[in-house]
């Protein structure tokens, strides 16, 4: 029986995956003057910035910049971030049956409270892993595991929903499982063999429910 359900944030509860790319984009501009396109950015959605920076850039002092330049355009470009539709009511609906709910994401605490707090959506999450509370990050288990200890939850009665590789790869690693937020996700092959597809947020609401029945 599923008691307890984890969140990603960026492209599972928030829409903000062109913000974290342009983002990029202009900090790489105006840092390096390098140009890239999109496509070439969205490894980056999933991992902490300062994993992704170092994907781009060999030298530390160069990273150190990049990643200050980006968070500063990320702050610049936040406003234009929103909830996906039906993420509130998702939310009520899971606190009033009961579930355990958490947050498990790559955003520093900083990031957090900068680009989240303002959606009002914190009492709903019994516990809010992210990128500053491991040492370890998606799509290591430690996250994952880290939430899980936190609110003294099983992982054979978890369920993870995000958007990302790292997510399934995450969840995955750490026995819960998984739900694919298809609502902010890309069209990848990895994607293939997820067995909980959910094409908008209140379909977990089904997804739950059948699985109360089959027990």
């Amino acid at each position: 029986m599923i008691d307890t359900i984890l969140f990603d944030v960026d492209g599972t509860i928030v829409d903000t995956e062109h913000i974290i790319i342009n983002a990029l984009q202009r900090a790489l501009e105006e840092q390096l003057g390098l140009s890239r396109e999109e496509h070439e950015l969205e490894f980056v959605l999933g991992i902490p910035g300062k994993e992704a920076v170092q994907r781009l850039i060999d030298s530390e002092e160069m990273r150190k910049e990049l990643l200050k330049q980006w968070e500063k355009c990320i702050a610049k470009l936040a406003h234009h971030a929103t909830l996906f539709h039906d993420i509130k009511e998702l939310l009520l609906a899971l606190k009033q049956q009961g579930f355990k709910l958490g947050l498990v994401t790559s955003k520093t605490e900083i990031g957090m409270r900068n680009e989240f707090d303002s959606f009002g959506l914190n009492d709903y999450f019994d516990v809010q892993i992210t990128a500053s509370d491991t040492v370890k990050h998606k799509p290591n288990p430690d996250p994952i595991l880290k939430a899980l200890e936190m609110i003294n939850a099983n992982a054979n009665q978890a369920m993870y929903v995000g958007d990302s590789v790292y997510d399934m790869q995450s969840a995955k690693a750490s026995n819960v499982r998984f739900a694919l937020a298809k609502w902010g996700a890309k069209d990848k092959k990895e994607f293939d063999n997820v067995a909980i597809k959910l094409d908008n947020p209140l379909d977990l609401l089904t997804v739950l429910q059948n699985k109360t029945k089959e027990k």
